[in-house]
């Protein structure tokens, strides 16, 4: 169940990223110096609309996830969904709002600080104070989704294993998916 919630979730991600990308390819805000990569914490779109589609996405998908695990509790795919959903882009959302709050820019080229360009500010208290309600919104619904996970036993050291070993899973996966499409 997990593996087939990772699957989804990573390509549903990249999906959203190319659909607005071929919708707002007409846009004027496009990248000229930023390459683009079929990573899946890079950049993968060229507007900033696209980037920012990716994690909005994954937030929804997460609120939807938690929604139906809540009313069906026994639905182990549910939470999984939820539970990748919500967390999977924490480690980006978290570095991205350190490196804004300890040097008021952002060298990581992620979605999240790739749709921070949508703002157009000079200050960049505005996407601190963003990212710091974004960053402790996903990780309190991690929280709740464990929390309510009880059909699990050791649910939080089950949980805090599979966090780790998210971000590897995701990347080998999407490896493995990339070299097949292409």
């Amino acid at each position: 169940m997990f593996l087939l919630a990772v699957i989804i979730s990573a390509a549903s991600h990249q999906y959203i990223h190319f659909i607005v990308d071929k919708i707002s390819a007409h846009s004027v805000e496009r990248v000229g110096a930023v390459t683009l990569n079929m990573d899946l914490h890079g950049i993968a779109s060229e507007s900033p609309v696209a980037a920012a589609a990716g994690p909005i996405w994954t937030f929804l998908l997460a609120l939807a996830s938690f929604g139906f695990y809540a009313h069906n509790p026994r639905n182990l795919f549910a939470a999984s969904m939820a539970f990748i959903n919500a967390s999977c882009r924490l480690p980006e959302t978290v570095t991205v709002f350190m490196q804004l709050l300890l040097h008021s820019k952002t060298t990581m080229l992620t979605d999240e600080s790739f749709s921070l360009s949508l703002l157009k500010l000079d200050d960049p208290t505005i996407s601190i104070v963003l990212l710091c309600f974004f960053t402790l919104t996903l990780f309190f619904l991690t929280i709740t989704i464990i929390h309510d996970t009880k059909t699990v036993p050791w649910k939080w050291l089950i949980a805090f294993i599979l966090f780790i070993c998210l971000i590897p899973l995701q990347d080998f996966i999407w490896k493995v998916f990339v070299s097949l499409t292409i």
